[in-house]
């Protein structure tokens, strides 16, 4: 009886561990929901993406992706709008990204963080310094393609004719034709004072702008920058457009537009218009009392990043990983001709051959990341209006450009 109890023990023994593994392999597998904001443009490469990473990661969890698309220069409004529609992962431009940290929307960046910073340059690159706080991480880069240069048509330019801007205008007024620039927009106007020596900036707090575009004491005025500004518009061979217009100002023939300043996540869609045609430089020189003044620019980057709030840190910061990797950021420069910030995507054969890449690099010498407040847009792009309307005897430009530089600098 003893031997028979022993036996029937053992037995049971081995059910319940039997049982056990069963019951382990039928456990249920988690289930993740995450909300995705991206660019339009690339909402069809992403999704493919993210269809990618449910294939490899299948066993480990169900994944509900949602694919919203918001422009990444608009993620901080949106989100400062509407406090409790937040996304799990979103793109955004490197402009907001102090606000968007001291606003507390964004989270530390752990996973894969050493080969993020090593494939991006190291620690010291530009790119990784402007997402880095107290060597702390707070984004993935996805691209480094969020400043602008010119493209032209080669069919009406020579070489020569791209080092200067009263150039280029002179040359397409003589073919009945126009260079376009978007005047309206802070973003642009910075080329010139930038150019001058004259800057704006947010502060250390990210809460409001510093601006001298007023200034009277150094080697070029405001006020002479601006009549400049306002003397460029005029010229027959120049129109000021919106640069959301750029693309098909270009494919209507009536435009007469055969050169504009524009950035590169257009670069694909220039090249389907002009074809062979299609070439692409760094920002000419303008004429600023008599000197040959070399044109700057913001750059810039997009950027992920993981909300702080979400629900699911671990799987928000995998997923924001997947889609600015490598493969991610070939597969956009595809889509779209936009610069990665990869290192390793940079260097690929296609990617190095880019027109428009090409033309960003040259023009990185003479560009500066851009970190700004909001109140930047709307006293700027008053700014262009009246500039490009021209400027009458009496209208006092001094007054006009402290009033908006005031603007500029209130706090948010």
């Amino acid at each position: 009886m003893i031997k028979k109890f022993y036996a029937i023990s053992i037995f049971s023994i081995f059910s319940v561990f039997a049982a056990t593994l069963c019951g382990c392999s039928k456990k249920e597998k988690e289930t993740v929901n995450l909300e995705i904001w991206t660019d339009e443009t690339n909402k069809n490469v992403i999704t493919e993406r993210l269809e990618e990473f449910k294939k490899i990661h299948e066993d480990e969890a169900v994944f509900n992706f949602t694919i919203i698309e918001e422009s990444s220069k608009s993620c901080l409004n949106i989100m400062e709008a509407s406090p409790a529609y937040t996304p799990d992962v979103f793109v955004y431009t490197s402009g907001q990204f102090k606000q968007l940290y001291t606003q507390g929307y964004i989270s530390e960046i752990t996973y894969e963080k050493d080969s993020v910073i090593a494939d991006h340059g190291g620690p010291d690159s530009a790119i990784i310094k402007a997402v880095t706080i107290n060597d702390k991480l707070y984004a993935y880069p996805e691209l480094n393609s969020n400043g602008y240069f010119m493209y032209y048509n080669k069919k009406y330019f020579k070489t020569e004719d791209l080092s200067s801007l009263e150039r280029m205008i002179e040359v397409a007024a003589s073919h009945g034709k126009k260079i376009t620039m978007d005047l309206h927009n802070g973003w642009y106007l910075y080329s010139f004072f930038k150019g001058a020596g004259l800057d704006v900036s947010i502060n250390e707090e990210g809460n409001a702008n510093r601006c001298n575009w007023n200034a009277t004491n150094t080697k070029y005025k405001g006020v002479d920058i601006a009549r400049t500004i306002s003397k460029i518009a005029q010229m027959p061979g120049f129109k000021s457009y919106p640069d959301s217009n750029f693309i098909e100002l270009i494919k209507n023939p009536n435009s007469g537009i055969i050169a504009g300043i524009n950035g590169a996540w257009n670069a694909n869609n220039v090249r389907l218009v002009w074809g062979d045609d299609y070439d692409a430089s760094k920002l000419p020189t303008f004429k600023l009392n008599g000197d040959n003044i070399q044109m700057h620019s913001f750059a810039g980057y997009k950027l992920v990043s993981v909300n702080s709030k979400t629900k699911h840190p671990q799987w928000a910061q995998k997923v924001a990983h997947w889609i600015t990797n490598e493969e991610s950021q070939v597969a956009i420069f595809k889509n779209t001709g936009e610069c990665p910030s990869n290192l390793k995507a940079a260097s690929h054969d296609e990617i190095k051959a880019s027109p428009a890449l090409t033309a960003l690099a040259s023009q990185s010498k003479f560009a500066h990341v851009q970190f700004t407040a909001s109140s930047l847009w709307t006293p700027t792009k008053m700014l262009g209006i009246m500039l490009t309307e021209g400027l009458s005897p009496e209208i006092d430009l001094q007054s006009q450009l402290d009033q908006t530089v005031a603007a500029i600098q209130m706090p948010e």
